[in-house]
């Protein structure tokens, strides 16, 4: 049996290693599809200790690439996304990329750079896959998207974002006073949704969940009734059965997902009416972002964002620093769920932490174990 140490939480040693053996190794949500419309739209991130890029081509098709110039390397491009136009020119000294990675020139090249082999000098590639309409990249240039993928690819799939009538609410980041994992251990936790979120979830308890294994990956559901699980409360179980239920989708024998964790930082919610996507990025051992972008039906596409505890309307951040009442007070499961890691954080922190027992079972916190245990293999410990 493997479980984090205190360590794991609280040492930079560790999230260094985390960066390079995790993040650095790992599919990294980018944008969805229709996010990049048009030739030359990009998006650019940090995947571990890799600056990365993914642009549309002309073709319409998707390219990955390491976002340094093959000169100095200086970042290609600034900010993490927009239109590049027809080339990717380096600020620093103007050697100029074609779309499709090619080194197409550079300043004074017959002069300074008489031997240079052009069509050596192109920018390295980086993996990009994409599913349900969600891309995807990869820092290794080899990286098999189908494997990483495959587990959960044939499984019941919530929405369709390409094909669905959902529209974007809302995208928010929350600044949160606590180590990436902590929130992730809390998200894959059945075995508190009955008590910290008693007035607002209100459930369900251990026997009424279930989180399953799907390689690396998990999905949670609720609600087991005559051999279907559903992941919603009773009184919509039956708009739920009925939105699975077209052409394409049978309401029988479905397991439907409520909430789908992919490894080792994305989580995705859904229910018949919306879609929800979050990403953790690790900023330091004690705090963390998680990116949010929302998606729902026309009667529920709204901006809420002004009604979420610990927003002030200045910017997308949302932090327990602007909270105006005591999270168990405000009526927002989000908003206790933050609430817990930072106070969680700041136990794990004493020296005099130690990990007790986990509750046992799929339905309480054996899928914390799997996350460690994944997580560990991940980092040949």
């Amino acid at each position: 049996m493997i479980l984090l140490p205190r360590e794991a939480y609280v040492e930079m040693s560790w999230q260094k290693r985390e960066k390079s053996k995790i993040f650095s190794d790992s599919w990294s949500f980018v944008a969805l599809d229709s996010d990049l419309p048009e030739e030359g739209d990009f998006r650019a991130l940090m995947c571990g200790d890799y600056p990365l890029l993914v642009l549309r081509l002309a073709d319409g098709s998707l390219a990955g690439y390491q976002n340094i110039c093959r000169h100095r390397g200086t970042l290609l491009v600034e900010g993490g996304k927009g239109n590049i136009g027809k080339a990717m020119i380096c600020p620093y000294h103007r050697w100029t990329y074609s779309l499709n990675g090619q080194l197409r020139g550079a300043p004074n090249m017959s002069s300074c750079f008489p031997d240079m082999d052009r069509s050596k000098m192109g920018l390295k590639p980086a993996s990009v896959g994409v599913f349900q309409d969600m891309i995807f990249v990869h820092p290794d240039p080899q990286a098999d998207f189908e494997s990483w993928i495959a587990p959960i690819a044939d499984k019941a799939w919530p929405h369709d974002l390409s094909a669905s009538d959902l529209r974007e609410s809302k995208s928010l980041t929350y600044d949160m006073k606590c180590n990436w994992k902590v929130f992730v251990e809390n998200a894959i936790d059945g075995y508190h949704l009955a008590y910290l979120h008693e007035n607002t979830l209100g459930g369900p308890t251990p026997d009424e969940n279930i989180w399953k294994r799907h390689g690396d990956h998990m999905i949670w559901y609720a609600m087991d009734e005559e051999g279907v699980r559903h992941s919603l409360p009773a009184k919509i179980r039956k708009e739920f059965a009925d939105w699975w239920s077209k052409p394409v989708k049978s309401a029988e024998n479905i397991e439907f997902g409520g909430v789908y964790f992919l490894f080792p930082n994305i989580l995705i919610t859904a229910t018949p009416y919306s879609f929800s996507l979050s990403w953790l990025e690790p900023v330091s051992t004690s705090r963390s972002l998680l990116h949010v972008r929302h998606w729902a039906g026309t009667e529920q596409a709204r901006d809420e964002r002004k009604f979420i505890p610990g927003y002030n309307g200045d910017s997308d951040i949302i932090s327990s620093d602007n909270w105006k009442q005591h999270p168990l007070e405000t009526g927002d499961f989000q908003t206790e769920d933050v609430w817990i890691c930072e106070r969680n954080q700041r136990g794990l922190e004493s020296p005099a932490f130690e990990i007790g027992a986990l509750a046992e079972g799929p339905g309480a916190e054996e899928p914390i174990r799997w996350f460690h245990e994944t997580l560990a293999e991940a980092m040949s410990l």
